[in-house]
């Protein structure tokens, strides 16, 4: 049996990013949350995630662009590995956990934790350990305190049959100027809608729009995947203009644009706020995301939020332009 102690879920809405930030912290090289957000897209990503005519599903937020994860995560100081697979559906051998198992029990035998999916539940834990005696994995999730952190093998992962992890390799020297301008490439990326895959569910600003016409049309909209939904995406844009606070506060030739598209989002922030009120996590407002009037207030709150959303891209293509960013992306 393995277990490496000392480890902790970050509070984060988005779970990816409160395993990388436990990771961090345990390998010595702390970030702060912004930091993490900014630097990896998580600040920027949204997905409409809709199904069978019913939007705004809970899976939207960890709906992302998981190739592209190791890239961004390299960011903040390491090189990232990635096991990716998926289950055989009603086999009995399953070729893509028993590899996922020899990968996670090696890096975990050599004391690297893992961020993993879909343990007890469809989101991202850290796996800090391993038995093969009981033939499981020991999680850090949102739900370990309530029923304890051992998950069976055989019971990973859920009917999805998504087997994803990531795992710390050694550091990396990260250029501050080339990790801004890939971060804000990334930000662009996911505010047009390429942070997933082209699966035809509504993404980055065009998915907030989407999500407006939702509400003012005759569109079911979940009511505690709508709710989860406000609460993830206004945490991320929170995160996203502390990141450009920063930027523009550390690089004096970004500060125009970087606080405006700052100021931007905090605008965003502000647009999305009703919602967290008429819509709270976890009840979701019980009746009203059926409420007529409720809804068309809704869709205007989320068009106003689209809106300054898109005034902050241009603001952080503008940032992107300057020569202090672009002889970066050229080379």
């Amino acid at each position: 049996m393995t277990e490496i102690p000392g480890l902790a879920l970050a509070p984060n809405w988005t779970s990816a990013a409160g395993a990388l930030e436990g990771i961090l912290a345990h390998l010595g090289q702390p970030l702060p949350r912004h930091a993490i957000m900014g630097l990896t897209g998580h600040a920027w990503h949204f997905c409409l995630a809709s199904r069978g005519g019913v939007v705004a599903l809970p899976s939207g937020p960890a709906d992302l662009n998981r190739a592209a994860l190791p890239d961004r995560y390299a960011r903040t100081g390491f090189r990232w590995e990635r096991y990716s697979g998926r289950l055989v559906p009603g086999a009995t051998d399953q070729p893509a956990r028993a590899g996922a198992i020899e990968w996670a029990a090696a890096r975990l035998d050599a004391g690297r934790p893992l961020i993993g999916w879909d343990f007890h539940l469809h989101e991202h834990a850290i796996v800090y350990g391993y038995s093969r005696d009981r033939a499981g994995f020991f999680v850090h999730d949102i739900l370990t305190e309530e029923v304890g952190p051992f998950v069976p093998w055989d019971a990973w992962p859920s009917s999805l049959g998504e087997v994803e992890l990531l795992a710390p390799a050694e550091p990396v020297e990260v250029d501050p100027v080339e990790a801004v301008a890939a971060a804000l490439q990334t930000a662009l990326d996911c505010f047009d809608g390429r942070d997933g895959p082209g699966d035809g569910q509504p993404r980055g600003t065009a998915g907030i729009e989407a999500w407006a016409a939702a509400f003012d049309g005759d569109t079911e909209v979940d009511r505690a995947g709508n709710a989860y939904t406000l609460a993830v995406l206004q945490a991320a844009r929170m995160d996203g203009a502390d990141f450009l606070a920063d930027l523009a506060a550390g690089i004096p030739e970004l500060s125009a644009p970087a606080q405006r598209a700052e100021r931007l989002l905090r605008e965003v922030v502000k647009a999305l706020s009703p919602l967290i009120t008429l819509f709270p996590f976890p009840t979701g407002g019980h009746g009203n995301v059926g409420n007529p009037g409720l809804r068309r207030g809704a869709a205007m709150a989320l068009n106003r939020a689209a809106r300054y959303e898109r005034e902050a891209a241009a603001s952080i293509a503008e940032a992107l332009a300057l020569r202090v960013l672009s002889r970066t992306l050229c080379r």
